[in-house]
């Protein structure tokens, strides 16, 4: 398995801007456990959804791998496991698990994002641009799409630094996070952006 040098920039950057995200939307995640956990379904992805964005992410591996046991095909557990991964910068294995997340749901946006995100790191745009435009199509906010289009047309426009390209795909999981914190006013919710807000994003089959 490989990944970015456990000392590198871009694994540094990545859990930074990982706790930045969290501690922005706390208090939504906090309110989802407390009803997972309220209805009595403390399972061992919502546990391993907890420690994610605790920034525990050694503890957030160990309880996907413990789903991923009971459920091999759970897609939730697949996804947490693979931003944990991402998080980590072992991205082969996180894009593995988003593949295997698709296999199960073809048009899950997260793992689209995240199979964005990982070969723009890598500098491998034509992917990238494919992966994120696919993302969009699933139904991102407008405001998200703009971002996001704006961030490839910048990465076409000339060589680009490993710094940039991890500035660029944290902006955009920046951004995917603070869309999906806001509740639809407008009476058209798409499948992603609902009232269950980030929990549900990334973990599509957070128990009720």
């Amino acid at each position: 398995m490989t990944g970015i040098p456990p000392n590198g920039p871009t694994v540094a950057g990545i859990a930074t801007r990982a706790r930045a995200i969290a501690a922005r939307h706390g208090a939504i995640i906090l309110a989802a456990l407390a009803v997972t956990l309220l209805g009595g379904c403390a399972t061992a992805t919502s546990r391993g959804q907890a420690a994610l964005y605790s920034g525990r992410y050694d503890e957030a591996a160990t309880r996907f791998e413990e789903a991923l046991t009971r459920e091999p095909e759970s897609v939730a557990a697949l996804v947490g496991l693979g931003i944990t991964r991402y998080r980590l910068g072992m991205l082969d294995e996180a894009q593995r698990l988003f593949g295997e997340a698709l296999r199960q749901s073809p048009d899950l946006p997260v793992a689209h994002l995240y199979l964005g995100l990982i070969p723009l790191l890598r500098g491998q745009d034509a992917p990238a641009a494919e992966s994120l435009r696919r993302y969009v199509a699933l139904g991102a906010p407008p405001r998200l799409a703009a971002h996001i289009e704006r961030a490839l047309r910048a990465l076409a426009s000339g060589p680009v630094s490993a710094e940039m390209r991890q500035y660029v795909a944290a902006g955009i999981e920046d951004q995917a996070a603070w869309a999906s914190s806001f509740t639809s006013s407008t009476g058209r919710p798409t499948p992603m952006w609902t009232t269950r807000s980030f929990i549900s994003v990334l973990l599509p089959e957070w128990p009720s």
